[in-house]
């Protein structure tokens, strides 16, 4: 027998968790982290979460914007202090290379924000920091356009999984273990293709 209050399936078990600060503490750090050197974004929690739990999704993407920023304020601050070692870290990321580096410096170049804009998979938002902070770029601008990036590259997802979650809960839990495996394969293969 269940036990009050207790979850019973793994999308119930999701959606106790998102409603957690260590959720949010989570997913804010690990936007530290990737706006840094992790390679693995974020969003691969974040959207299982929104889709759990809806009604946290705008608190949890709040958090990663937030981490992100945070992030990428220390990469700034490197970039200033060690420009070779900055661009030396991020080129140590698998699936970034020069090339990449250099057109984000193009996309940002002249302090252009909407070279931020990012929708998908792409250009991660460390490169972005390293090729404003290259240029010369305003370190509070710079913070405007990792909000930027973080809104159009992270927020469609964020959005359709909360709805998906809000529009069919029952069909979630019903599936959840084809829901996640599909999840899952999805996430695998948008890495295997990003690494190729």
């Amino acid at each position: 027998m269940e036990r009050a209050g207790r979850a019973s399936t793994i999308v119930e078990r999701l959606e106790q968790f998102a409603a957690t600060r260590q959720a949010a503490v989570l997913i804010g750090a690990w936007g530290v982290a990737e706006a840094i050197a992790l390679p693995v974004v974020p969003d691969v929690l974040l959207y299982l979460l929104a889709l759990a739990a809806p009604r946290q999704a705008w608190r949890l993407f709040a958090a990663a914007i937030a981490g992100a920023l945070a992030g990428s304020a220390v990469l700034a601050g490197l970039t200033m202090l060690d420009p070779g070692a900055a661009r030396s870290l991020i080129l140590a990321v698998p699936g970034i290379d020069p090339a990449m580096l250099e057109a984000a410096q193009g996309a940002v170049a002249g302090d252009d924000l909407l070279g931020f804009v990012g929708f998908g998979p792409g250009t991660p938002v460390k490169v972005y920091t390293v090729a404003w902070m290259l240029a010369g770029g305003s370190p509070l601008l710079l913070g405007l356009g990792v909000i930027v990036n973080r809104l159009t590259r992270m927020g469609p997802g964020v959005l359709v999984t909360a709805l998906i979650g809000v529009v069919a809960p029952a069909l979630l839990r019903r599936h959840e273990r084809l829901v996640l495996a599909v999840y899952v394969g999805l996430w695998v293969l948008t890495y295997m293709l990003y690494f190729a």
